[in-house]
């Protein structure tokens, strides 16, 4: 009963926070969706992202999550609008990226349809691994996860 009623007063404190946050996701997608972005709209989307994290921070069930949001937003930060233009599948990744965030805390904190935050967590961690291949391919770097190397399966 007690772990009830600290999540309801968690969630009424930062409904209108996330309304907000919810809105700023909303208008970001369409933007990435029709390609009108620039570095301005990049740095809004770090700033989200950090706003995000200080969200599922603060609440104990979610906590964990909070870190992602934040590598989320430090890789954002590197990324070149540029190399972005030229990589579609990137800009795709974004924007499914965004949709689900935003889908997450309508249904979480607004209208209060609790799913598995940790099937929350893995798809997140996954689209943003996806992403990072994607966006570090068309840069020509490798990662510890996408060495270049091709394995044959038989």
């Amino acid at each position: 009963m007690a772990d009830t009623l600290v999540k309801e007063e968690f969630l009424d404190t930062y409904e209108g926070e996330v309304m907000f946050l919810s809105q700023d996701l909303e208008e970001l997608a369409k933007k990435f969706e029709n390609g009108a972005f620039g570095a301005e709209e990049l740095e809004v989307l770090a700033l989200n992202m950090l706003d995000v994290a200080d969200v599922f921070l603060s609440c104990r069930y979610t906590q964990h999550i909070s870190p992602i949001f934040k590598e989320f937003s430090e890789f954002i930060d590197t990324l070149s609008v540029e190399v972005l233009m030229k990589n579609e599948e990137s800009i795709e990744y974004l924007h499914a990226i965004l949709l689900d965030v935003n889908t997450y805390i309508e249904q979480y904190f607004v209208d209060r349809i609790f799913s598995d935050v940790y099937l929350f967590q893995d798809s997140l961690k996954n689209s943003i691994d996806f992403l990072k291949s994607s966006y570090n391919s068309q840069e020509g770097i490798t990662t510890e996860e996408d060495d270049g190397s091709e394995v044959l399966f038989l």
